[in-house]
């Protein structure tokens, strides 16, 4: 090799081709208006999900909360459905039967004193986290269903822990 060449090593970063095939994927995925999760992007053609593929029909309705719901998030392991919004409660409903048109309300957590606005579970599921329009961030046992304040958590997955930052404090984390 000629003294005056760079390598191809140093000119192209490790890995680059996997990097280059996830940020296609995630484009295309991003343009897609009806994109449906069960239909995964291919390599040879550019992704578009049709409309009738997208689902337009009512199969449950949250009706337990007194205003609107704003956010749902379902466990990790698919047997819980947390529903919170303008209502300062958030609803518990157990989706292990899978009968989707009556889900049964396994638990009603209070403790916020306005809108609930984001709900997070922990890896494991054994808690749930909510952020409020009151500033605060709860921890909720799903067993207890006590809370403790916090604000700013994000779950570390790969640790099993919750980083919380504030305003008047660093980031810390916890177990």
């Amino acid at each position: 090799m000629p003294p005056e060449s760079i390598s191809p090593s140093v000119m192209i970063p490790e890995h680059r081709l996997a990097v280059l095939l996830d940020q296609w994927q995630h484009s295309q995925i991003a343009k897609c208006l009806y994109h449906n999760p069960l239909r995964s992007p291919s390599l040879f053609t550019d992704h578009i999900c049709e409309r009738s593929q997208f689902p337009l029909q009512t199969i449950a309705e949250l009706s337990q909360s007194n205003g609107e719901v704003w956010c749902v998030e379902f466990s990790h392991n698919g047997q819980m459905l947390a529903a919170s919004g303008s209502d300062p409660v958030i609803v518990i409903y157990d989706t292990s039967n899978c009968e989707f048109r009556n889900f049964e309300v396994r638990n009603i957590l209070r403790g916020h004193g306005m809108g609930i606005v984001h709900v997070s579970w922990s890896p494991d599921d054994s808690r749930l986290i909510t952020c409020s329009q009151d500033h605060l961030a709860k921890v909720w046992n799903m067993d207890v269903g006590s809370p403790v304040d916090l604000t700013v958590p994000v779950w570390l997955i790969c640790f099993d822990r919750l980083a919380l930052a504030s305003r008047r404090s660093p980031i810390t984390t916890t177990q």
